[in-house]
């Protein structure tokens, strides 16, 4: 009898710990991701977001709008581009980030700049992670695919990594491509 009420306690004194860092968690604030931000090509394994990284990104973060503001060197000249995403989930619509083709040069500028892509934008504990989903023909056949962005400071707040994913998702279809790599970009702040 006496080993039943010592499990009973500590079965209670195992969920009462668990209540409690649950909540613990639940009220830690969350990162704010405002600031300036300049590219480490050297800690990045995608620099190719642009040939300038001494152009910083910023952001602006007030949850749950996240917006984020890219300029780049196209030919002389700066480009920016923002994009506004909102961590509640009510999805989003911006330019597309990036493009799956078999056929890059068919692709024109003026065109791929109304594009757009709709997403979904969650936490993930202390990261903001979007996501979209897409489709590409190649070869009369469709592929869909899922692109994963996810936002996340260093302890100190100093560092930003940025990681997209492309996922295939199986389909009806005979055509599956191959995995590609995650893509990484380490920003420092300003």
């Amino acid at each position: 009898m006496k080993i039943n009420v010592v499990r009973v306690i500590v079965v209670l004194l195992l969920i009462a710990a668990s209540a409690f860092a649950t909540k613990a968690q639940a009220n830690k604030p969350k990162p704010d991701f405002t600031g300036t931000w300049l590219l480490d090509q050297k800690k990045s394994n995608d620099s190719g977001l642009t040939r300038r990284p001494d152009l910083p990104i910023k952001i602006l973060h007030r949850d749950p709008e996240f917006r984020v503001t890219v300029r780049t060197d196209k030919a002389g000249q700066i480009i920016e581009r923002e994009f506004v995403y909102f961590t509640d989930g009510r999805g989003e619509s911006n330019p597309l980030t990036s493009l799956v083709t078999t056929n890059p040069s068919a692709i024109k500028a003026d065109e791929l700049k109304k594009q757009v892509a709709r997403s979904k934008t969650k936490w993930s504990g202390n990261k903001i992670v979007t996501r979209t989903q897409q489709r590409v023909q190649a070869g009369g056949h469709f592929a869909d695919f899922e692109q994963v962005d996810e936002w996340k400071l260093s302890e100190d707040g100093k560092v930003l990594i940025q990681t997209n994913r492309i996922t295939f998702q199986q389909s009806s279809g005979v055509f599956v491509p191959g995995m590609a790599t995650d893509k990484k970009r380490v920003y420092n702040r300003v």
